[in-house]
C-alpha cells in the first residue's frame, strides 16, 4: 500500500497515475510487438495482510449483492463494506517465449516512473520533473521516462531468458 510523503504528493500522484499507466501500456505494446514474446495482461486482487478468508469472502458477497441492489439496499451494503478490508487491483503483464514466462507488475513499473527513487514501504514523493510550470503533466518528459523504464525492464527480461 502506498503512503505519501505529503498531501501534495497524493494529489499530484492522482493526476499522474492514469497518464503514466497509458504510457507504460503503450510502450510495453511497442516492445512486445517487436519480439517473439507472447503477452497477456492479468488482473489480480491484492488483500491487506490482515484480511481473513472470511472477510475476503464477505467483501465478495457484498460486491455481488451491490450489482442488483436498490439504492436503499446499496447504501446499507456500502456501510457494511466500510468496516471490511479493501482489496487493491493489481495488473501484471505475463510474457512467454520458448517455455519461459516472465512477469511485469504494471503498478510497480508506474510507481518507478511517477515517484522519485521509489522503494516499496517508504513514503513516496512525486517526480516533479513530470509536471510543467503550471502543474500540468509534461507529456514529453513523462513519455521519455516511461520509454526508458520500460526498455530497462524489457532488457532485464531478455537478458534473463
Amino acid at each position: 500500500m502506498l503512503t505519501f510523503a505529503t498531501p501534495d504528493d497524493r494529489l499530484q500522484a492522482e493526476q499522474l497515475m492514469q497518464p503514466t499507466l497509458i504510457r507504460v501500456i503503450d510502450n510495453l505494446r511497442k516492445h512486445t510487438e517487436a519480439t517473439n514474446w507472447q503477452s497477456e495482461y492479468v488482473e489480480r486482487v491484492l488483500w491487506p495482510e490482515t484480511a481473513t478468508e472470511e472477510q475476503q469472502q464477505r467483501v465478495k458477497e457484498i460486491a455481488a449483492q451491490l450489482e442488483t441492489a436498490s439504492p436503499a439496499e446499496a447504501e446499507s451494503l456500502r456501510q457494511q463494506l466500510s468496516h471490511l478490508p479493501t482489496p487493491v487491483p493489481s495488473y501484471e503483464l505475463r510474457l512467454t517465449h520458448d517455455g519461459t514466462t516472465s512477469k511485469v507488475d504494471i503498478w510497480q513499473l508506474c510507481f518507478q516512473i511517477c515517484f522519485q527513487n521509489y522503494q516499496p514501504g517508504i513514503p513516496v514523493r512525486v517526480d516533479r520533473m513530470l509536471l510543467d510550470d503550471n502543474g500540468e503533466v509534461d507529456w514529453i518528459i513523462l513519455d521519455e521516462k516511461a520509454k526508458g523504464q520500460v526498455a530497462k525492464v524489457m532488457q532485464q527480461i531478455d537478458s534473463s531468458s
